[in-house]
This record gives C-alpha cells, structure tokens and sequence, in this order.
C-alpha cells in the first residue's frame, strides 16, 4: 500500500519532509482532524518524458505520481492526504445538508457541539439526482473538499455526506445538544406569529364588527335574505 504525503497543497506535499500515511485512519490522527485523498497536478509542464523525470525524480518509486498528457505537454500528478474542512454536526444526514448545529474537525470538538460522544458517518442524503451534472452543480464544494462523494445508485445519483452525529447509547434517549436547547428556549420565549398579515374578518349582510373587538364578528337578526340577494 503505498504512503502517501499530508499537506495542504501539492507543492508541499512534493517536500521531502511532509509527513506520510498509509491509511486515512493514521492521516487524520497526524493531522490533527479529517483528510481527505487530493489528486492535483504540479506546476510546470514538460516537453518530454525526460524533463519530467528529471524533475520528478521519485516519478516511477511509488505510486504517489501519474505522468499525464495534457495541452501538448506532460504534466505530473501528485496524490496526497490533505486536511478536510470541518464537517457539518446534525442528527441526521437530512438535517447535515440542510441546517446543522455546528461543524467540527475532530471528535472533541464535536463532542463540545453536541455535549455527547460523536462519530463521523457518511449517509446518502434521501434526494437522488437525475444525473451526475445536477448533483455536482449543487455540492460542488463538498465533491472537492472530501467532505461529499457521488454514488450511482437505482433511479439516480446519490450524495453521500460526511458528517458528525451523536453516538447512540441503547436504552439511553440522545439529549439535545446545548445550541438546539437555546434554540427552542429562544422560539418558547418569541411571541407567536404568522407567516402573513391576518385578513379582514368576512362581514355578512346581516352581521357586524363588534364594538369592543373588530376582530369578532357579531350576528344579527334579519329578514331570511342571504348576502347579494
């Protein structure tokens, strides 16, 4: 299995003193928090195969390197682990795409978020893609930082989605994290609204506003006629 460098660009990953990792396990513990495996190309381009290897000396050591032709030049390609960006917090991969509680790197600082023992998980989020291009204009982010990847799946694409989600403990209920308990404390204290204005309360032809509360609408004795006879 081959070793590959930890960096947060190719250019430093191509040092001969960047740390190394077999695995995204170890990777993530010398990092610090999540990675992912980056494929990115060095700058420069060549003329020839020699100039590449030239270079590039470790080209053909291991596979950390892929000489490609590209634009009339061959060009190197460098894969290495680069540190991911914090990923979303939530209790479910609906609520990680939509509206997360925090993000987080590592355990800790999911843990602080949720005030429970977190684990990283990647679900599929419920909505499928017709096709790959729909799906990567909408996590195009996420697709490039690590933090998403694309699955085909039976009637579309899927994304599949990195997140931290608290550890379920069997016969113990999961207890609200403290920014959901301030959430709900701030909606309990907020008066109640509603989405628009109320409208004019309907008066009928034999009916009137009352006096003490236009809201309420009084009825009246009339001659059995209904309004616009």
């Amino acid at each position: 299995m081959t070793a590959y460098p930890i960096a947060p660009t190719a250019v430093q990953a191509v040092l001969d003193d960047a740390p190394q990792a077999r695995t995204a396990v170890t990777a993530a513990e010398k990092a610090g928090g999540l990675v992912f495996l980056a494929s990115e190309e060095l700058p420069g381009a060549f003329a020839s195969i020699a100039e590449a290897e030239t270079a590039v000396p470790s080209l053909y050591g291991d596979g950390r390197f892929e000489l490609i032709w590209r634009d009339d030049a061959w060009r190197v390609v460098i894969r290495y682990w680069r540190p991911a960006p914090p990923a979303p917090v939530a209790r479910s991969v609906a609520a990680a795409a939509r509206r997360p509680i925090g993000v987080a790197r590592t355990p800790d600082e999911a843990h602080a978020i949720l005030d429970a023992p977190a684990e990283l998980v990647a679900e599929p989020i419920p909505r499928l893609y017709r096709n790959v291009v729909r799906a990567r204009a909408q996590w195009r982010e996420q697709l490039a930082n690590g933090l998403a990847k694309l699955e085909e799946r039976e009637g579309g694409i899927a994304i599949v989605l990195r997140y931290w989600r608290p550890v379920a403990t069997p016969g113990r209920p999961t207890l609200l994290a403290p920014a959901e308990r301030s959430e709900i404390a701030e909606r309990a204290a907020a008066p109640m609204r509603g989405f628009g204005p109320q409208a004019d309360p309907y008066v009928g032809l034999f009916e009137r506003l009352a006096p003490e509360n236009p809201a309420i609408v009084l009825a009246e004795e009339g001659d059995g006629r209904t309004r616009g006879e």
